[in-house]
């Protein structure tokens, strides 16, 4: 790896008319290389499964549902009416006779 003398950044193998030249990656300097220099900057990464990251679009898929009945649509309303009147009449200060 070299790195510019001028500024100290990364110097990258790019090709330039056909022939490999390094330049910096901050302020442009190029300067002439040989091919076994632009070899040398191969990198290589392999990363397990498991490790890897979920991204947005696999996050943000709707979740699957489960289709309710008409039945259990009206009990869970019913439900929900006797809870709504529990807490009004609590609020009241009344209780149902």
């Amino acid at each position: 790896m070299k790195f510019c003398p001028h500024c100290g950044g990364l110097m990258v193998p790019i090709k330039k008319n056909g022939k490999p030249v390094l330049k910096c990656t901050k302020c442009g300097f190029e300067m002439e290389t040989s091919i076994n220099v632009a070899k040398e900057y191969k990198m290589e990464a392999s990363v397990s499964a498991e490790s890897r990251v979920l991204t947005t679009s696999l996050i943000s898929e709707p979740p699957k549902r489960r289709l309710r009945s008409k039945e259990e649509y009206e009990q869970e309303r019913e439900e929900w009416y006797e809870v709504a009147l529990e807490i009004m009449q609590a609020e009241e200060g009344g209780e149902e006779e």
